[in-house]
């Protein structure tokens, strides 16, 4: 097979960037925005605020087993298309039906989080990790890039300024129909399965040179060992590990949830918290590229302490986030907690028990983490409509955070019982 002129695996990568980036950019980081100028309108209090935002992660997260199984037996292309339909039909709902909160539940929850589920990440990096071999990292870092950028847009610029011109804030969610309406069509025409579909190989036929393949030692910190998942969920680093996380995940849904609200209640104008999210995005950027710089150096354990340590910071610098260096600062700090936090659990899980069993310990630890931090909004909102300013949540996932840290702390690197099996 002659080396095509051009590599196909490029163009879906530009294609699948953007079908990322309208189908979870934009509502995942846009929703809040949106949400919060509904609640004013509508006048719903904090508690049915917070249980929106609840809803949500629930549904962007829990279905991921049921998405996986739809991308083996169906493939890629018809799992984005039903995701980017979702999104649609959910948008729609928001645009002309919503006018409770209970309509908010149904239509931003549940449809548009089980559509972000379904018609993004999954299905994505699925397709292109059959395409790419040896610059899988590049493309899988390409396209992640793809959510915080699209969000950064959907913030900063298009949705607020969408939702001033008119006046209305169903008008921002007719954006979001129009975009996932396009991922479903660039997704049906573009997206195809495999390299071989369109006659053409991995990496656009190139091989691993045997130079590049000798055997070098690995760093201590990379197990030698294909763990059984029996094995793991028997082993205390695990949980510890999983459960590292959950007070910065608390943090970042509480702000998706309560962030902007609160600044307005600090003082703010609601630009200051949109401001605030975007500047979240791109922050987040930032810790994934200190990953990539120094994460095959040292234990990426160690640089996610410092992210559980940001987590909390911006826990506290919010309480009195009075100016607009403080909403900076915070948003910078949880930003980049999350931006690096989520990546290092990954990597962490893969570091230690190899890849035998990675798809269900990170399935594991994504639903741990979901539908725990989840719950932060509801019981915030909840806390605040019965007289408990939002001061005493944040100080208490910014403890959760500091623990988290020292519990990464604490892990020690676990030693397989069983025969070392390459992973």
């Amino acid at each position: 097979m002659n080396k095509p002129l051009f590599f196909y695996g490029w163009i879906l990568l530009g294609v699948l960037w953007f079908v990322f980036a309208f189908n979870l950019g934009f509502p995942a980081y846009g929703g809040p925005v949106i949400n919060n100028a509904m609640a004013d309108a509508i006048g719903f209090s904090r508690a049915p605020l917070g249980l929106i935002t609840t809803v949500y992660i629930i549904m962007s997260g829990l279905p991921g087993p049921l998405v996986a199984m739809a991308v083996r037996r169906f493939g890629s292309r018809p799992t984005l298309v039903v995701g980017s339909l979702l999104n649609v039909i959910g948008a729609l709902y928001m645009a002309t039906i919503a006018k409770t909160a209970t309509d908010a539940y149904i239509g931003f929850g549940f449809i548009i989080g089980g559509g972000v589920c379904t018609g993004a990440a999954i299905a994505s990096q699925t397709v292109l990790s059959r395409w790419f071999v040896r610059q899988r990292a590049t493309a899988i870092s390409i396209l992640y890039s793809s959510g915080a950028i699209g969000g950064y847009v959907a913030t900063k610029h298009v949705l607020p300024q969408v939702m001033q011109s008119t006046g209305n804030w169903r008008s921002a969610w007719w954006v979001i129909v129009a975009l996932s309406a396009i991922a479903g069509l660039l997704a049906l025409v573009f997206v195809r399965e495999r390299p071989e579909d369109v006659g053409q190989l991995a990496d656009n036929g190139a091989e691993v040179a045997a130079a590049n393949r000798a055997a070098r030692p690995k760093p201590s910190f990379i197990s030698d060992s294909a763990w059984e998942f029996r094995d793991v969920v028997r082993t205390p680093s695990y949980w510890l590990i999983v459960g590292a996380l959950l007070g910065g995940s608390s943090a970042f849904t509480f702000f998706l949830g309560h962030g902007i609200a609160m600044l307005k209640d600090l003082g703010h104008a609601p630009t200051v918290g949109y401001g605030a999210l975007a500047t979240m995005t791109w922050t987040g950027l930032i810790a994934k590229a200190l990953i990539v710089v120094f994460g095959n150096r040292f234990d990426p354990r160690y640089l996610w302490v410092f992210f559980m340590l940001l987590f909390g910071a911006s826990m506290i610098l919010i309480v009195h986030a009075d100016t607009q260096r403080d909403v900076d600062l915070l948003a910078t700090c949880l930003g980049m907690g999350f931006g690096g936090g989520v990546v290092c659990l990954m990597t962490v899980i893969g570091n230690y028990y190899g890849l035998k069993a990675f798809a269900l310990l990170s399935g594991i630890a994504i639903a741990i983490n979901t539908t725990t931090s989840a719950v932060a909004p509801y019981i915030a909102g909840s806390l605040f409509d019965r007289g408990y300013p939002y001061s005493g949540t944040c100080y208490f996932i910014a403890a959760w955070s500091f623990l988290g840290a020292v519990m990464l702390l604490l892990v020690r690197r676990p030693v397989s019982l069983t025969q070392p099996v390459p992973a």
